[in-house]
């Protein structure tokens, strides 16, 4: 498998955790959206990362869609639960990071690709608002050991991605008391060996301007 996209997305990089944690080998395509947009074109029609590239040559687009596969392929390791309760708990504590997530890069790339005086200031302030609620509305039903109790999922994942992509992109609304859970939950997590063996390299940093 080829997983094509760049660990600065962190949706990019959940997927490649999962790849990891499953055991599954994998090779990288770090072409970038916005340096080789065309060359990611051709994998990836809508040019958005991530993709994988199954072994027959199957494309998979979006993060979601390719984790309900590697899910499907992991069998009783999945990091969510096959149903019931316990699964749509993983499933809308997942929602709410990646919904979070939404509105924190929305914040980045407004800031990024528009100079200041053109940038919408009430925009900018609802996805702030947007992205403050969702992550009080984490920390509220955030568990322990992780994020949906005893085990491991895909929420864990998520909220680890976001947090750390608001402590290297937009911290504003990441408060060091009242997403103290989150931030706790998050660094644990980035001590696992499927986190550490999807870390950043210096290349793949996003440029800030």
């Amino acid at each position: 498998m080829i997983l094509v996209g760049q660990y600065d997305s962190p949706v990019t990089r959940r997927v490649a955790i999962a790849l990891h944690h499953y055991g599954m080998p994998f090779s990288r395509d770090t072409r970038s959206i916005f340096g080789d947009a065309a060359a990611v074109a051709k994998i990836s029609p809508l040019t958005r990362i991530p993709a994988l590239v199954l072994d027959d040559g199957e494309v998979l687009i979006d993060s979601a869609a390719i984790l309900d596969y590697l899910d499907e392929e992991a069998g009783n390791a999945a990091l969510i639960p096959g149903s019931g309760p316990a699964r749509r708990l993983v499933l809308q504590m997942t929602a709410l990071a990646q919904g979070t997530l939404e509105k924190v890069a929305a914040v980045v790339y407004e800031r990024h690709f528009h100079s200041p005086e053109h940038q919408s200031a009430e925009w900018l302030a609802r996805c702030l608002g947007q992205a403050r609620a969702g992550l009080d509305e984490l920390a509220r039903r955030v568990a322990t050991p992780f994020a949906c109790g005893a085990t491991l999922s895909h929420a864990d994942v998520m909220i680890t991605t976001l947090i750390w992509y608001m402590q290297d992109r937009m911290d504003e609304v990441l408060s060091p008391t009242a997403h103290a859970a989150l931030i706790i939950l998050a660094e644990h997590c980035e001590t696992l060996p499927a986190f550490r063996a999807a870390a950043l390299s210096d290349f793949e940093k996003m440029p800030r301007s």
